[in-house]
């Protein structure tokens, strides 16, 4: 991760999601280790954030490879909007192309949340400590909706009233295949359904035809799975409903 990189830069936090067998320790100083043993990305989300200690946190993957001058380019973004409690960066893939299309630089919307992912969001722990800024734990590899765990994480702190901004600035490659890269797999049309039932109500059954038609056209699925994407779909919405009527949400 850290090749281009002094590690010595950094403060580090480990969760280390194992068994009571398989622990984990650190005799450096300047990196910390927490052994979970309950599994789920939500989760150790979580542990890092509420255990974290210093002003800026940035958040990591166990996959990825950051960037030159990433100590210079974080902090630069921070004296350049001291205002912000969030500041995204931008991610490559092992090509060099940009991981996805990132929007302009500057405030974030709702809308330019959607190409967040977590290993490009930054944000001062102070401000997020204070407002509860959490990972939802039904959202997230390992959780009851396998994805999208970051828009909901990003829009929690969005509807806070947090000031959030991007910065368009390359800091980490990140291979191109990723989870997030299924559109069409049932785990996806499932998450994002209930993603879509959490922020929009019941427009949610609509956004599924619309969204069954998407990955159609775009080769995403084939015109038989068109009934059982539809199930999937309709099926994460329920789910989202149940949780949230036993206040699980």
């Amino acid at each position: 991760m850290f090749q281009h990189n002094d590690i010595h830069d950094f403060n580090l936090l480990i969760v280390n999601q194992t068994t009571k067998d398989k622990v984990l320790v650190s005799d450096n100083p300047k990196i910390k280790v927490l052994n979970s043993f309950e599994f789920g990305v939500p989760k150790s989300r979580n542990l890092a954030i509420q255990n974290a200690s210093f002003d800026i946190c940035l958040m990591a993957d166990d996959d990825i490879v950051y960037k030159p001058n990433l100590h210079k380019t974080i902090i630069e973004a921070y004296k350049k909007n001291e205002d912000a409690s969030m500041v995204s960066f931008e991610a490559v893939d092992e090509d060099e192309n940009k991981y996805t299309n990132y929007p302009s630089e500057g405030i974030h919307t709702k809308k330019s949340l959607k190409k967040i992912y977590t290993w490009v969001i930054s944000f001062r722990r102070a401000h997020y400590h204070k407002e509860h800024i959490l990972y939802n734990d039904n959202f997230g590899f390992g959780a009851t909706f396998q994805g999208n765990e970051e828009y909901v994480f990003l829009r929690n702190a969005f509807d806070s009233g947090l000031k959030m901004v991007h910065v368009s600035k390359t800091i980490v490659m990140h291979p191109y295949e990723s989870s997030g890269r299924k559109m069409g797999s049932d785990n996806a049309v499932f998450a994002r359904a209930a993603l879509i039932q959490r922020f929009y109500g019941n427009l949610s059954y609509l956004w599924v035809f619309r969204y069954i038609i998407f990955l159609v056209r775009n080769g995403h699925i084939s015109t038989k799975e068109i009934i059982q994407k539809l199930q999937t779909g309709f099926r994460g919405i329920k789910t989202y409903k149940e949780l949230d009527s036993q206040g699980k949400i």
